[in-house]
């Protein structure tokens, strides 16, 4: 007896994964351009700004940002990016993945056609 599965598609900017090539880079970006006052995060998060600036620092070995703590974290950005970034490392099945291969193919395809034309216009004055 077959199971009732249901399956949805979340739309959003892909991408991220490429934008921020690690976890800890996204979280960063979430949290110095979401508009809110650093200090403001850092005292809804009640931790210092000092310290909450050496979680989200990659070279900082001593302090990391707990991942028990991600869940206050986008509560206090309002941003999902953090979510979108995971959800793209890890869930997009490989239709989605060449969906989104084509698009940013569509993208640049007609910048490379310039290009070239560019190139061989140049070689050709020559």
């Amino acid at each position: 007896m077959p199971q009732n599965v249901t399956q949805f598609e979340l739309n959003f900017e892909a991408g991220l994964t490429d934008l921020f090539p690690s976890f800890s880079d996204c979280m960063s970006a979430s949290v110095y351009s979401c508009g809110k006052p650093f200090k403001n995060i850092a005292a809804d998060l009640d931790v210092s700004p000092s310290h909450l600036s050496r979680m989200l620092n990659v070279n900082d070995e001593g302090v990391h940002f707990p991942a028990r703590r991600l869940n206050e974290l986008i509560e206090a950005t309002g941003d999902l990016r953090p979510v979108y970034w995971l959800v793209e490392k890890f869930c997009q099945d490989s239709d989605a993945q060449a969906r989104r291969a084509i698009g940013e193919l569509a993208t640049i395809l007609p910048k490379i056609v310039a290009l070239v034309e560019r190139a061989e216009n140049g070689v050709a004055a020559e």
